[in-house]
């Protein structure tokens, strides 16, 4: 059930002079953000200091949850122990809902940053940023409490938890019900992206914007042996030798190359001495596609090709599929919404149309493909603290001065979907 909660800015407006109100209706998103930008650093050092791996965000959803009850959210809800929803009712009367999502784990990474706020957790970092999401949208929460009088229908936050670890948390919301009680009517979610000249302004692309992600493990079991005598053993080895190489050859042959696909094998294990045949090798890898269809033909060319090997080598192959993230897609409606809303508020410069998607993936996937909804995922260009170094990376450090813009950019798509 959802907490219901005092308004809290309705309850400083009105103990405050007619003067003090008056100021805090007509003053603009840039105002309140940098106003609040102060607080919002200390919680993004906060939590990147403290970094938690996916499902076990405990201090870090603690945190947002007593934020947001400072701020004077309508209601709070906590679908699976490590996530919070919130709710932010206009004041205009009933209307239609939008969701904001940020993702708050972080990754097995060992910090390398050398900053005054780096992780005090061994081996854990905020190296994609989602700090950053956290308390971006905080931020965003703060301002939209205190501007009830500009919209109509409701803000609902989503700070969803194992974004980076698979089935991820975006699916498990889903099919607990987050994008109804009220039902979202459309869907927002931003990623700061490291850049060694932009800083501050958003990323626009229509259509596919990440990739979708799968991973593989196989397993070639067969008859191994002494290396002087081959044809008493199945020889595993040469069998899965075959397979990689086949492998490599969906991308080039089944699929059209007007199309993006990607097969990566990351790793490959298999026997202990060079005069002995193995019983057995483990290799497996990484799947990425922008459409539904490329990704389905590598699945069943994968099989197949496994099957076949089968029975030419005398092996048995067990493969273990996990299907990963969908692509996620943008809707041309929201997208054209989400500029117009950044020009007024940032400006004509802050919109940057993005020739191509990204190549990563996303489980903000789940919102539009499992809840049908139409959904929009932006990038904010967010710099960086010295040499460049990528999301994912022990060295990335995104700048903190860029966050009042991704403050302003959320608050500002928020209040035109629903003026």
């Amino acid at each position: 059930m959802l907490r219901k909660h005092r308004n809290h800015a309705e309850q400083t407006m009105a103990s405050g002079s007619h003067a003090g109100r008056r100021k805090f209706e007509t003053s603009t998103i840039k105002e309140r953000a940098e106003e609040y930008f102060p607080e919002m650093v200390e919680i993004r050092r906060d939590i990147h200091r403290h970094p938690e791996i996916g499902r076990n965000e405990v201090r870090t959803s603690a945190l947002i949850r007593k934020k947001l009850e400072e701020y004077g959210v309508d209601a709070i809800e906590r679908p699976v122990p490590t996530a919070v929803v919130a709710l932010i009712h206009g004041a205009r009367g009933p209307g239609r809902c939008v969701a904001l999502r940020c993702d708050i784990d972080a990754l097995p990474v060992q910090e390398e940053t050398g900053l005054p706020y780096t992780s005090e957790n061994p081996g854990i970092m905020h190296a994609c940023g989602h700090d950053m999401h956290a308390s971006m949208m905080l931020g965003a929460a703060k301002i939209l409490c205190g501007m009830r009088e500009r919209f109509a229908g409701c803000v609902k936050l989503i700070f969803q938890h194992s974004e980076d670890t698979l089935p991820g948390g975006a699916k498990e919301l889903v099919e607990k019900g987050v994008l109804e009680n009220p039902h979202v009517d459309a869907i927002y979610g931003m990623h700061v992206l490291p850049d060694a000249h932009r800083a501050g302004q958003v990323g626009f692309h229509i259509g596919p914007i990440t990739t979708s992600v799968d991973l593989f493990d196989f397993t070639v079991s067969g008859r191994g042996g002494h290396g002087s005598q081959p044809q008493n053993t199945t020889d595993p080895v040469l069998a899965a030798a075959q397979m990689i190489v086949m492998m490599q050859q969906i991308v080039a042959r089944r699929v059209d190359p007007m199309e993006m696909a990607v097969f990566s094998l990351g790793s490959i294990h298999g026997g202990d001495a060079p005069n002995v045949i193995p019983a057995e090798v483990k290799f497996g890898g990484v799947t990425r596609a922008y459409s539904e269809s490329v990704r389905s033909v590598i699945k069943e060319q994968v099989q197949a090709i496994a099957k076949g090997i089968e029975a030419a080598s005398g092996n048995t192959v067990h493969i273990h599929y996990a299907d990963g993230y969908p692509s996620a897609f943008n809707d041309k409606e929201l997208m054209d919404l989400a500029a117009e809303a950044v020009r007024k508020e940032l400006g004509e410069d802050a919109v940057v149309p993005m020739p191509d998607p990204m190549p990563f993936s996303e489980d903000f996937s789940f919102y539009g493909k499992l809840g049908g909804i139409p959904s929009a995922y932006l990038m904010l260009y967010a710099g960086h603290e010295g040499e460049l170094a990528p999301l994912h990376n022990p060295k990335c450090a995104v700048r903190e001065d860029v966050m009042p813009a991704g403050i302003r950019t959320l608050v500002s798509i928020a209040l035109e979907f629903l003026k």
